[in-house]
């Protein structure tokens, strides 16, 4: 057989090839087994562009949403839209998108970032269907989007993350035995955590997702790679250097960090009372909300500041901005496709701006 009749012999054995990756997103994805499997397809696709775990389940989840709204209009039932065939699908019109998006409004009450993220998530898709030639319009395009508002990003001054550092540092363990182990086990880590996403700038999945090859200890840099697998660089203060170090050498020997492939941020598994070789997403989110909650008695302001990861993300770009760096440098460090989607810091920028003009005086 020929170089390219051989070729041509794995395309048609493609087929087969799909149902395995097919059963092998059951078990990675929660509710993928609802979606009709030309969008199954559509993100197998996107997996092997890099697309994150978390963006593809979001999609599943907007693409759920979607069909719940179908079956609900249509009195059609789930097994429906599982054998729903791709040429009835592409029969759907702007005119029943809008509907769609008055549906999200009105019925559900959802805000409009949410709407236009769910729009966006179909937009892409059909943008996948005319890329492969199965379509040659895009129904979503012209539909009229909610306007977003624009909304100031909330945020921890430098002296209340400072605060909060020092609350992690010094905190007492409690009398019950399996938070004192906890905090016994973990202490170290749960700082280094807050220490990164605050002098960093990471997303909570970008630092979850670290290997010990990502750091160059020599060079102070840290290499992430982010949303659409893009890569990026991180400068290093010495003194994130060495935080990183202490928490390395705080790890027992079983448990270092020896190979170039493990991961930074590890676990703890209390079934086995042994440290675990990385630690979920789900796990670092909700260590962060609990100290969080813990410290609002020692950093009132807490109180009043509902701190995420994403917001101590914010906390990191808005401490640069004050600091006289501008727009375009936070933009890369941040890993932002946009530099608009930045410009939401320039409200610092501006207050920033204003204090250096009332500082000045030529009064004699």
């Amino acid at each position: 057989m020929s170089l390219f009749a051989r070729l041509n012999a794995i395309r048609s054995e493609e087929k087969n090839t799909n149902n395995f990756q097919h059963e092998a997103l059951k078990n990675e994805y929660n509710r993928i087994e609802h979606l009709p499997f030309f969008i199954q397809d559509y993100l197998i696709s996107r997996i092997t562009l890099g697309y994150s775990k978390a963006t593809i389940q979001r999609y599943i989840y907007d693409f759920c949403d979607f069909f719940t709204y179908v079956m609900k209009q249509t009195e059609s039932k789930l097994e429906d839209i599982i054998q729903l065939p791709l040429e009835d699908f592409l029969k759907l019109e702007t005119s029943s998108v809008q509907l769609y998006v008055s549906y999200l409004s009105l019925e559900v009450e959802n805000e409009a970032r949410t709407i236009n993220r769910k729009l966006s998530a179909l937009q892409s898709l059909f943008d996948y269907f005319i890329e492969i030639e199965k379509t040659t319009t895009n129904p979503v395009t012209n539909v009229n989007r909610p306007k977003i508002g624009k909304r100031e990003p909330i945020f921890l001054t430098q002296r209340e993350v400072r605060q909060l550092l020092d609350y992690i540092k010094t905190e007492q363990p409690e009398k019950n035995l399996r938070k004192r182990l906890y905090h016994e086990k973990l202490k170290h880590r749960d700082y280094l955590v807050f220490y990164l996403l605050t002098s960093t700038g990471l997303r909570i999945s970008e630092l979850s997702a670290l290997k010990m090859k990502d750091i160059q200890f020599e060079r102070q840099t840290l290499t992430v790679r982010g949303k659409g697998n893009k890569e990026r660089t991180i400068p290093l203060t010495s003194e994130t250097i060495k935080t990183i170090q202490f928490y390395l050498h705080s790890l027992p020997p079983s448990s270092r960090r020896e190979t170039s492939r493990a991961s930074l941020i590890i676990g703890y598994d209390f079934k086995t009372n042994s440290y675990t070789e990385s630690v979920t997403l789900s796990a670092l989110q909700k260590m962060i909300q609990r100290t969080i909650e813990r410290a609002k008695s020692h950093v009132p302001i807490l109180r009043d500041k509902p701190i995420t990861a994403h917001k101590l993300r914010h906390t990191f770009a808005t401490a640069l901005i004050e600091n006289g760096v501008d727009v375009l440098t936070v933009q890369s460090l941040l890993g932002h496709e946009s530099v608009a989607t930045t410009q939401v810091y320039a409200h610092v920028q501006d207050h920033t701006r204003k204090q250096a003009i009332e500082r000045l005086s030529f009064s004699l």
